[in-house]
């Protein structure tokens, strides 16, 4: 029974003509006939069906598209003709050929590049076209160039910038990025007498270790190094000296003192000289068999000139001295001081933090700087402390993105304020305060903070609290940094959008960011009221806020829209008085934009007369900037 409802389902569509089939059937065919004959017992040769048997084929009944079809065998033989089978339903094309350009896919190209190709209908199979991109090998320009979401990656050198490292060069500064300042810098010097070599020294070159020429004296050696010895000079060695026994420490003696003395060295005594340096014992008996020429008789002191003067087998051992290159009327004035040397082979010189012996250099002295710095010491030691410019009262609060990213940065802060501490003297007229974010309570990413570490207070306290915190809690992912200007000019600036009562945290967010510490209602810093207030950020993200008004917070709402933006915070620094922003941050984020807004660092320092400066990882860049900032701000007119 199912089967005839099949074919005359079948008939009705066979005879309809539609468009639903591939091409018309004959016309002749009645499905209903063939199934009304009683079956025939009827053997078919393979041959009768060769001949006999056709394929047809229709689309499937009830099927929009070309894609799926039905086969039916009819025996052509018999009038009417009869059908033999019919197939179900099925897939013959993968897409619908009328539909050429079926879109494009992402892929990877043979170079291992992102790419998209094109997805083709070519006479109902799917192909695909070629892949293709725009992207390129990554090269140092700051540019997406492989399209793997990272900027120059593998293509930085050790100093975070294009192409190769600068040279390392004498100035005190870690040229080459590689951890060391100075390394290894060594340039040929000479004198009259000889050739010898400079060391680079903290920045300064050394003496030149050839030999110095100095004023002719009777010792029988070229002093001056004109190629004549002692001229001019009415030396010891005359007639009337022969015989005369003089002091002497040197060769061949082995150790200890000895003597030597005038005599001739031609036949008509024209020509004068010093004998060797000999042991006592030789001037009295030469022939004594007891006595040793070349051992001299011990001193009770030892002696730089290359020589085991006390005999005890070690030369030039533990001898010391104070020394001070700079001009003499400033040693012990401001901090200028004396520093050391050591005897190394019969000269004096010092070892440097390598380990190398440099001849002449005064290890530790602090000899006067160019400039008097703003800092309460006497550096030029002129007797005048910041060339008598009195250090206004100032309050500084460091900002610091607390993230993972950020961890050698953050060591370079450390060690530049650990710098400025050692010349450091006023304690009472600058205060320094600390936020940091986004902090975690713990190792893992989510529950990011915000939090005060140090208010305002003395350069000890601050720097205590910076140091001692912990580098495990730099794991957070949302920088509220725009928050923490936000924060940091309440009370300053006349334009305040929200009360502190009025925000709240966006709590709410994915367990993202949780209260800050102290809680919102209780974060506010102790500026003082006649101070400068200056506010430095680091950070290597652009701006980010996640406190919203507690308006809104029950409904719909946007952080980066509806929270702290750029144009609220240069509001609020145009109407905040005696206040200036210094911001470092990477060149991506220095005046970056989403498409929410504007969310740079520097627009923030220029609304302030601040200025914005590159995130370095080098202490001593880092030193640089932070001075430059405390002369223009405690000292500056």
């Amino acid at each position: 029974m199912k089967i005839t409802k099949i074919l005359l389902v079948l008939s009705i569509l066979l005879s309809s003509c539609g468009d639903t089939f591939l091409h018309d059937p004959d016309a002749n065919i009645t499905p209903k006939e063939a199934i009304n004959e009683p079956p025939k017992e009827v053997t078919l040769s393979e041959q009768y069906k060769l001949e006999c048997y056709r394929t047809e084929y229709y689309f499937c009944p009830g099927v929009s598209g070309p894609l799926f079809r039905i086969a039916i065998i009819k025996d052509i033989c018999k009038d009417p003709p009869e059908v033999i089978s019919i197939s179900e339903c099925e897939e013959f094309l993968e897409c619908d050929p009328s539909q050429f350009e079926m879109g494009s896919e992402p892929c990877i190209t043979d170079n291992g590049l992102p790419g998209t190709k094109t997805i083709y209908c070519d006479k109902g199979h799917i192909k695909e076209g070629k892949c293709e991109t725009d992207c390129t090998e990554e090269i140092c320009d700051g540019i997406d160039n492989d399209c793997d979401g990272e900027i120059d990656e593998d293509q930085l050198n050790n100093c975070g910038e294009c192409g190769v490292e600068p040279l390392e060069i004498c100035d005190g500064i870690d040229n080459d990025c590689d951890g060391t300042v100075d390394e290894d810098l060594i340039q040929p010097c000479s004198t009259v007498c000889e050739s010898g070599y400079e060391t680079c020294i903290e920045g300064d070159w050394s003496a030149c270790t050839a030999k110095q020429p100095h004023p002719e004296m009777c010792d029988g050696i070229d002093n001056d190094c004109d190629g004549e010895i002692d001229e001019g000079l009415d030396c010891l060695c005359t007639v009337q000296q022969i015989g005369t026994l003089f002091p002497c420490e040197e060769s061949p003696l082995t150790c200890g003192s000895g003597y030597k003395t005038c005599e001739c060295k031609d036949v008509d005594c024209t020509s004068l000289g010093f004998t060797s340096c000999y042991a006592p014992c030789y001037w009295i008996d030469s022939t004594d068999p007891n006595c040793d020429p070349y051992g001299g008789a011990a001193l009770p002191y030892e002696l730089c000139n290359n020589h085991d003067d006390n005999c005890n087998q070690l030369i030039d051992e533990d001898l010391y001295d104070f020394c001070y290159t700079g001009p003499p009327d400033t040693l012990n004035v401001g901090i200028c001081v004396a520093g050391g040397v050591t005897c190394n082979k019969g000269q004096w010189g010092n070892y440097t933090d390598e380990g190398y012996f440099v001849l002449g250099y005064c290890k530790d002295e602090i000899t006067p700087l160019p400039d008097d710095e703003c800092n309460g010491v006497d550096e030029d030691c002129d007797g005048k402390v910041d060339q008598n410019q009195e250090m206004k009262d100032t309050d500084i609060l460091f900002i610091v993105d607390w993230s993972g990213s950020m961890g050698s940065e953050i060591e370079a802060v450390l060690i530049a304020l650990n710098e400025f501490a050692k010349n450091y003297s006023d304690k009472e007229v600058i205060q320094w305060g600390l936020i940091i974010g986004p902090r975690t309570p713990n190792d893992w990413g989510q529950l990011n903070f915000l939090e005060m570490v140090s208010d305002l207070a003395s350069f000890e306290d601050f720097m205590y609290k910076f140091s001692s915190l912990d580098k495990k809690t730099m794991k957070g992912q949302f920088e509220m940094l725009y928050d923490a200007v936000y924060l940091s000019l309440l009370d300053l600036s006349s334009t305040e959008p929200w009360k502190l009562d009025e925000l709240t945290w966006a709590t709410m967010v994915s367990n993202a960011v949780k209260e800050s510490k102290p809680q919102l209602k209780d974060f506010k810093l102790s500026w003082r009221p006649n101070a400068k207030r200056v506010i430095i950020v680091f950070s290597d993200e652009h701006g980010q806020s996640y406190m919203i008004p507690k308006a809104i917070a029950d409904g719909s709402w946007n952080t980066n829209k509806d929270g702290v933006t750029q144009l609220i915070l240069l509001k609020m620094i145009q109407s905040a008085p005696d206040t200036a922003i210094y911001t470092f941050s990477t060149e991506l984020s220095k005046n970056s934009s989403m498409p929410y807004g504007d969310t740079g660092w520097e627009p923030l320092s220029d609304a302030s007369g601040g200025k914005w400066f590159k995130l370095q990882h080098s202490p001593v860049e880092m030193y640089s900037n932070l001075m430059e900032i405390i002369d223009e701000e405690v000292c500056g007119e």
